[in-house]
């Protein structure tokens, strides 16, 4: 794998401010360095020092920017302050920047552990001199830790000894060692505790092999896996990496509130997400709802590679979910699903889902009935050579032609894939679906003609991509493009962009 051009989920979030270092620096009244009325008639001295008691750190509401703010030191002028993501120092957020004023305001990015030094600076027309010590202040983003898992374990036996019986309600935040290498040996099942597994280094990630058959991670809560390897190739058949709880003890919905709820199991209201992850060798499902009548509001995968070898041709879709249970919001965004060219088998949808819609999670004429949707998103990802023998892209009877149905496809390549249509298939061969969106897809055949291209029938944007997006080097799963179009336009994943 081009393991350069991976693209970080916390990167996609930091580029909604302009510029890679982009920072706005912001003062206290009137500056702070006022010389009628912050100097304080403090002359010919050597300023204090900042102590870490000094220091305040204040997300955005959006989380996506953070005030980093202090008191005024009488006598100072201006402060130097450096900030470095701890795992890139090389790359500044600050670099030896004079702050004339007491706060400044820069990005801020999920699980990120920062540095900071910030010197008071004297002020020369006062003849005050600098402070005699630099603030040294670390602080990061990162939730905090429940348990850190020693390298090496059988997270299967590890959890069956370590997880907490009296935390359901909590998101435990469990921590793998960044290069160390793990296992599954059997089914880990997490049922309603809700559960976040995460490398403690975001660059790099640790390696869980499932060494069995029966290897998979059950749950019917809150589930995050993030900065994750995974090695599927001994998971193999019609069952999931992923799976809902096959018998569990969370109440069903219809029995806690059955004044607003008419679905009679669980329901997930904490997102599932797999981010910044990769599996080599998948030949099962990524997710499965085991039989299991669960509804999962919101299934986000982003920033994931995944390497798909199916022995056989499976049922099912790489997400399945028309046995029992239910995804309401399925987003997958800047990834990248491929199949070899010389697979043996292949997967017969991508997405299969049953009759579970959004409404039918609710009793009927409710206000939450009311208002209910349902989606299927895929943004800026890559394709490749999936659902490619006879498969379809989409199959979800319970979503066409329905109003509260959402259907966004926009920044795609896919190629070699649903050989009767992506567009049509995503669909569910319905035309002029209420809520369908489609941007700059290229939807491109093996033998090198392109879907949709003399009918576009499904895709009806006008911005499809006819062009080869000329792929590196797909043998070695390498899928930088060099398609004009598509480098311009800017779509695929976006490790994969020149």
């Amino acid at each position: 794998m081009k393991q350069n051009h991976l693209f970080t989920y916390s990167k996609i979030c930091a580029l909604v401010l302009v510029g890679a270092g982009a920072l706005i620096f912001t003062s206290c009244a009137k500056d702070g360095f006022d010389d009628e009325s912050f100097d304080g008639g403090v002359s010919n001295t050597q300023v204090a020092s900042l102590s870490a008691d000094d220091i305040t750190i204040t997300p955005s509401a959006d989380g996506k920017s953070q005030t980093i703010s202090w008191p005024v030191v009488m006598g100072a002028g201006g402060y130097r302050i450096n900030l470095i993501d701890v795992s890139n120092p090389d790359e500044p957020l600050i670099n030896d920047s004079i702050v004339d004023g007491c706060s400044v305001t820069t990005k801020r990015e999920e699980d990120v552990n920062y540095q900071m030094t910030l010197l008071t600076l004297g002020n020369k027309s006062k003849n005050n001199t600098d402070a005699s010590e630099t603030l040294e202040y670390a602080f990061s983003t990162f939730t905090p830790t429940f348990m850190t898992i020693p390298a090496g374990c059988d997270l299967t036996t590890w959890f069956a000894t370590n997880l907490p019986t009296d935390k359901i309600g909590e998101n435990l935040n469990f921590d793998l060692e960044g290069g160390a290498d793990y296992t599954i040996s059997g089914l880990i099942d997490f049922d309603g505790q809700a559960v976040t597994l995460r490398s403690n280094s975001k660059d790099n990630h640790p390696t869980i092999t499932l060494t069995s058959a029966d290897a998979a991670i059950n749950f019917t809560a809150g589930f995050n896996a993030k900065y994750l390897d995974f090695d599927c190739a001994a998971r193999v058949g019609a069952k999931g990496v992923f799976e809902f709880s096959k018998s569990t003890t969370v109440t069903a919905a219809s029995d806690i509130d059955p004044d607003v709820y008419a679905w009679t199991g669980p329901i997930i209201t904490d997102p599932i997400t797999i981010v910044s992850c990769n599996f080599v060798d998948l030949k099962s499902y990524l997710f499965y709802d085991n039989q299991a009548k669960t509804a999962c509001m919101t299934f986000l995968v982003d920033n994931c590679v995944v390497h798909m070898t199916p022995e056989t041709s499976l049922g099912g879709g790489v997400f399945w979910t028309n046995k029992a249970g239910h995804i309401n919001d399925l987003t997958v965004s800047n990834s990248t699903f491929y199949e070899p060219d010389d697979v043996a088998g292949d997967y017969k949808y991508f997405y299969q889902a049953g009759m579970a819609t959004g409404p039918n999670l609710y009793v009927k004429d409710t206000p939450e009935y009311q208002a209910a949707t349902n989606s299927v998103n895929y943004l800026n990802c890559t394709f490749y050579h999936v659902t490619w023998n006879g498969g379809q892209w989409g199959n979800y009877n319970g979503m066409q032609s329905k109003n509260y149905s959402y259907w966004i496809m926009k920044n795609c390549i896919f190629f070699d894939c649903s050989p009767t249509g992506v567009a049509r298939r995503f669909l569910h061969g319905r035309t002029n679906q209420l809520h369908a969106e489609f941007a700059n897809n290229t939807y491109m055949n093996a033998d090198g003609t392109f879907q949709e291209a003399e009918n576009p029938t499904y895709d009806t944007s006008g911005t499809m991509i006819q062009e080869d997006p000329q792929f590196a080097n797909p043998a070695i799963g390498d899928f930088t493009i060099s398609g004009a179009t598509q480098v311009a336009r800017q779509t695929g994943d976006p490790r994969w962009l020149p």
